[in-house]
């Protein structure tokens, strides 16, 4: 599937990625389009656009399995586990244990170079292990969210699976290097990426 521009809009719209929560961090005042009094923001989708390509460029200045993706929405499993399968990289999919980047004793030990969390607020705990080893954090922010420990911030709403879906569709595209890599992901409706578990 080649994505084209106006395609893309409408990807933004229908999975609802540029709608933020009424309440908006001062942090993220930047990327907000309008408000919906007493309702809802909207997010720039432009501003979303260029920084999941920024995003994609710090990731390829890591190998793949120095990449950490950390997510505890249950609504956003398939995108998840379809991202980490097709990009080869690690996954902590549910709760994260405090830890799990700090105690070798742990059975889930991981030794990320780089995370990347769906929600600040959520992966709290990771944040402060990536924290402790010094190492990056690129996070999915709503307008609500906490940033203040991201290195880079990804706009965008990530309350909904789906918007995640699409935010991690678009990324690994922008992250994708070899040819064969990118043949595999023209191949991938962005429907089936973001509601079935695919197989690579």
């Amino acid at each position: 599937m080649v994505f084209k521009k106006i395609e893309k809009l409408e990807a933004y719209k229908t999975y609802g990625t540029r709608i933020g929560t009424k309440m908006v961090n001062k942090a993220l005042e930047g990327f907000v389009f309008k408000r919906v009094a007493n309702k809802f923001t909207i997010f720039n989708i432009k501003l979303i656009d260029e920084r999941i390509k920024l995003a994609a460029k710090m990731l390829q200045n890591y190998g793949r399995k120095d990449i950490l993706l950390v997510c505890t929405l249950d609504a956003a499993y398939y995108p998840v586990y379809n991202f980490a399968r097709l990009m080869k990289i690690s996954v902590n999919f549910g709760r994260y244990l405090s830890g799990s980047l700090t105690n070798l004793n742990y059975k889930n030990f991981f030794e990320p170079k780089v995370i990347v969390v769906t929600d600040p607020s959520a992966n709290k705990r990771a944040i402060n292990d990536a924290k402790k080893i010094n190492i990056p954090i690129i996070g999915i922010a709503n307008t609500d969210s906490a940033v203040s420990y991201l290195d880079l911030i990804i706009p965008g709403n990530n309350k909904n699976g789906k918007s995640i879906g699409l935010i991690l569709y678009l990324l690994a595209r922008e992250m994708a290097v070899s040819k064969e890599e990118k043949e595999s992901i023209d191949k991938i409706e962005l429907e089936d990426f973001v509601s079935k578990e695919l197989e690579f």
